[in-house]
């Protein structure tokens, strides 16, 4: 089954009504929210990160990067970026370096953070580097389930 599917499959369990938005191939999350004409800040990004005995995935809108300093004083661990292979193990039916939206959907622990929550509707990773799944952010809740939330993200520093 490919991640797309899956996806798919699990929003109708949650009986979250959604869409496809297609858009030209592209590896960056700041370069998806361009092409599909999605304002970056709608757009939830995935994270890996490796803790000391978790991996998880971190999720924050496209035009924030994570604090990983606050985040691992929230969690109580340290946390580092995760390698591509790990993320390839993880989400082998994904595209190469695509973090799916709903990462639960593969098992994965998540934290989410609470800026997502700032916009009527939001776009998720659909698994590959062509389609988003778009939905209300209300249903976010019912979605994310009880995976831990809180503020750790911050605007991008340019350098």
């Amino acid at each position: 089954m490919n991640s797309l599917h899956r996806i798919e499959r699990f929003l109708d369990e949650h009986m979250v009504p959604f869409d496809l938005v297609a858009h030209p191939h592209t590896q960056t999350s700041l370069a998806t929210a361009h092409s599909a004409h999605v304002e970056p800040n709608r757009l939830a990004k995935g994270v890996l990160l490796e803790g000391d005995q978790c991996l998880m995935v971190a999720m924050i809108p496209a035009d924030q990067e994570i604090h990983l300093g606050k985040l691992s004083v929230e969690h109580g661990q340290d946390f580092s970026l995760a390698d591509e292979k790990t993320l390839r193990r993880l989400f082998a039916d994904c595209d190469p370096g695509v973090i799916p939206g709903l990462p639960q959907v593969w098992g994965v622990e998540m934290v989410w953070d609470d800026a997502l929550m700032a916009q009527p509707d939001i776009y998720l990773e659909a698994g590959d580097h062509e389609r988003l799944v778009h939905l209300e952010t209300k249903y976010l809740w019912d979605l994310f389930g009880e995976a831990p939330h809180c503020h750790f993200c911050q605007p991008h520093v340019h350098h």
